[in-house]
C-alpha cells in the first residue's frame, strides 16, 4: 500500500493542478498577477512629469502618494513593496518624489537621503552602470550635479555593431537615454561634442529599431521603467514628438488602479512555460488543457530576427510573440514543450533548439541575450547554462554532443569556492547550484568533483525546518534565515537529480515543507527571488513559484514509487 506521505504528495499535486487549470485562459496561457513595484512607478512619474505633466497631473499624484505609503520604517524602499530597502530604489524614489512634489514628500525624501548617506551613497554601488544610473536621478532632482562623471561615449554606436553589441547587449535602450541625460545637464566639450551631435541620429535610428521589435509601441522590454528612462532621455534630448509620445501612451496606458506601474508589464510566457513543464512533471502531459498550453507557447516562437541582437527568429521572449529573444526564457519554453514526445510538432520544436545552440558562446556557456558579451549582467550564467543543457537533453541531443560537453566543461569554472554558484536572474545562490546539479546528473558527469561539492554545498545550507533560502550571499534583502517555495523546489528537484533516494530524511522534510505551504486555494505564495536589477532590485512571479513546486512534488512522487513495492509497502 501506500505510505501516508505518498497519499498527501498525489493530494497536494491533484490540488495544485485544478487550480491552476482553473485560472488558465481559454487560449491555453495563465495570467501572471505581480504585485506593483517601487522603480516601475518611479520612474514613470518622472517621466510623465516632464513629457506630460498637465494631461498626467492625476497620474502622476496617485504615483506619488503610492510610493509614500510603500515607504519602509528604515526611510528606504525595495523592489517591491514589504521588500528590504534596498540603495538603487532608495535612490530613485526619493530623487523622483523631490522632482514631482518637493514639498509635500519632504519628510519621506529626508528619511530616504538619511538611509542613503548611512549605506555609504551611491559610491557603494559595485555596478559603474548603477552608479550613473543613481547619480543620475540625483541630478535630474537637483541633489547633486554631474561634475567627476564618466561621460558616455554615445559615438560608440557609430562603429559596426560587431564591436558594441557584445559590450553593450540589453543596455543599449538605457545607454542612449543616460548619454542624453548627461549631454543635457553636462554638455560635452571640444571634440566630445562635435562625436556626440554626430552620433545622435544613430541612437535614435537604434532606439526605433527597438522599439519596432516590441509587442507594443513605445515599450521597452515591456518594462515600465526602462521605458520611463528612455522618455526621459528623450525629452532632454529634444527627440522628435513622436518617439515621446509613445512611451507616454504606453505609461499611461499601463498604470494599475492604485496609481503604481509594475516593474516588467507583461511576464506571461516565462511564468506559464513554468506552469508548463511543472504540470508535465506533475503527469498531465496529456491534458487537453496542456495541450492548449503548449499551442500557446508554440504561438508565441518569434518568426523575426531581432538585428540589435544578432539573433535569427526562432526564439522566445518574457512577453509574447515579439520582445527580445534571450536564451533562459528560450530554455524553458523549450523545456515545456519537450515532455509532449512525437506529439508536439517536429519543425518548430526542432527550429528552437537550433536557435539555442546558435546561441552558446565560445566558452560553451550561455549568458541571457548575446554571446560572447563583456558585459558582466548579460555575461556567462550557470544557471541558465545548466537550464539551456538540460533543455537541449530533453530535446534529443546526446550527452556526447560536443556543445553538452562543451558546456558541461565549463561549469566548474564557474563555482564559486564553497561549490555553490550564482546565477544572473535569481537571487542568492540556491537556485544556480540546484540547476547546476541538475545538469551535471542529466549530462553524465554526477560523480564529477564539482557536482560532488554542489551537491554538499546544497545540502549544508538547508534550514532547521527542512527548507531553503537564498543562502549566504551578503546581499541586502537576501535573508538566508527564511525558506521560499522556489529555493526550496530548485533544491529539492536538484538533489533528487543528484541520486538521494526519495526516503532521505533531508528530502523527506523537503517535500514535507512545501506541502505545508500549500495555501487553502491549492497554490503556494510566492517570494521576491526574481532579479530585475541584479543584487539590487527583486520581484515576485506566481506562475514560477507555482511551476516549481509542482516539479519538484512531481520528481518526489517520481522517486517515491521508483522504489521496491516491498519497500514502499512497509513504509
Amino acid at each position: 500500500m501506500c505510505s501516508d506521505v505518498d497519499s498527501r504528495v498525489e493530494a497536494s499535486i491533484a490540488r495544485a493542478a485544478e487550480a491552476l487549470f482553473a485560472t488558465q485562459r481559454p487560449e491555453g496561457s495563465w495570467p501572471n498577477h505581480r504585485p506593483t513595484a517601487v522603480l516601475g512607478t518611479a520612474g514613470a512619474i518622472v517621466a510623465l512629469r516632464l513629457a506630460d505633466s498637465a494631461r498626467s497631473r492625476d497620474l502622476i499624484e496617485r504615483g506619488t502618494a503610492w510610493l509614500v505609503s510603500a515607504q519602509n520604517a528604515d526611510g528606504g524602499w525595495g523592489g517591491v513593496p514589504g521588500a528590504a530597502s534596498q540603495l538603487v530604489p532608495t535612490v530613485v524614489t526619493a530623487s523622483a518624489l523631490r522632482l514631482v512634489a518637493p514639498q509635500p514628500t519632504e519628510e519621506p525624501t529626508r528619511r530616504a537621503l538619511e538611509l542613503l548617506e548611512s549605506l555609504g551613497g551611491v559610491e557603494a554601488l559595485a555596478d559603474p552602470g548603477m552608479v550613473h544610473m543613481a547619480t543620475t536621478f540625483l541630478v535630474l532632482a537637483g541633489l547633486r550635479d554631474m561634475r567627476g562623471s564618466r561621460r558616455i561615449p554615445l559615438e560608440l554606436l557609430l562603429l559596426p555593431r560587431r564591436i558594441w553589441r557584445p559590450r553593450l547587449s540589453f543596455r543599449l535602450a538605457p545607454m542612449v537615454a543616460m548619454a542624453f541625460i548627461q549631454a543635457r545637464h553636462s554638455p560635452p566639450k571640444g571634440a566630445g561634442r562635435l562625436l556626440h551631435r554626430l552620433a545622435r541620429p544613430t541612437a535614435l535610428r537604434l532606439l526605433r529599431e527597438v522599439e519596432r521589435g516590441e509587442n507594443d509601441r513605445g515599450g521597452y522590454g515591456g518594462d515600465n521603467w526602462l521605458a520611463a528612462v528612455v522618455c526621459i532621455g528623450l525629452c532632454l534630448a529634444e527627440a522628435p514628438q513622436g518617439m515621446i509620445s509613445d512611451t507616454v501612451d504606453y505609461l499611461r496606458s499601463n498604470v494599475a488602479p492604485d496609481g503604481s506601474w509594475h516593474i516588467m508589464q507583461g511576464l506571461d510566457l516565462i511564468g506559464g512555460s513554468y506552469v508548463a513543464r511543472g504540470l508535465a512533471d506533475a503527469g498531465y502531459t496529456d491534458d487537453p488543457r496542456l495541450v492548449r498550453a503548449r499551442q500557446w507557447l508554440r504561438g508565441c516562437q518569434q518568426d523575426r530576427a531581432f538585428p540589435i541582437y544578432g539573433a535569427p527568429p526562432g526564439g522566445w521572449g518574457w512577453e509574447g510573440p515579439r520582445g527580445w529573444p534571450n536564451f533562459l526564457d528560450s530554455a524553458n519554453v523549450l523545456a515545456a514543450l519537450t515532455p509532449a514526445g512525437d506529439a508536439e510538432p517536429g519543425a518548430q520544436l526542432r527550429r528552437g533548439l537550433d536557435w539555442l545552440m546558435s546561441r552558446q558562446d565560445g566558452r560553451g556557456s550561455w549568458g541571457t541575450f548575446v554571446p560572447d558579451t563583456t558585459l558582466s549582467n548579460d555575461g556567462p550564467c550557470p544557471a541558465t547554462t545548466a537550464q539551456c543543457v538540460e533543455a537541449l537533453l530533453d530535446g534529443g541531443l546526446p550527452r556526447t554532443d560536443p556543445r553538452i560537453v562543451k558546456a558541461l566543461d565549463w561549469l566548474p569554472t564557474g563555482q564559486r569556492p564553497d561549490g555553490t554558484y550564482e546565477g544572473l536572474w535569481y537571487r542568492g545562490l540556491t537556485s544556480a547550484t540546484a540547476t547546476a546539479l541538475v545538469a551535471f546528473a542529466r549530462g553524465g558527469a554526477g560523480d564529477a568533483p564539482a557536482a560532488r561539492r554542489a551537491r554538499e554545498a546544497l545540502l549544508n545550507a538547508q534550514l532547521a525546518d527542512g527548507s531553503w533560502g537564498p543562502g549566504e550571499t551578503g546581499t541586502p534583502g537576501d535573508d538566508p534565515s527564511r525558506g521560499t517555495v522556489e529555493e526550496t523546489a530548485w533544491a529539492l528537484r536538484g538533489l533528487l537529480a543528484a541520486g538521494l533516494p526519495a526516503e532521505d530524511e533531508r528530502l523527506r522534510r523537503a517535500a514535507e515543507w512545501i506541502m505545508s505551504a500549500q495555501r487553502d486555494d491549492g497554490l503556494w505564495e510566492a517570494s521576491p527571488v526574481c532579479l530585475h536589477i541584479r543584487r539590487l532590485a527583486y520581484y515576485v512571479d506566481g506562475l514560477i513559484g507555482n511551476g516549481l513546486a509542482l516539479r519538484a512534488l512531481g520528481a518526489y512522487r517520481s522517486a517515491l514509487t521508483a522504489r521496491p513495492v516491498a519497500e514502499r509497502e512497509a513504509s
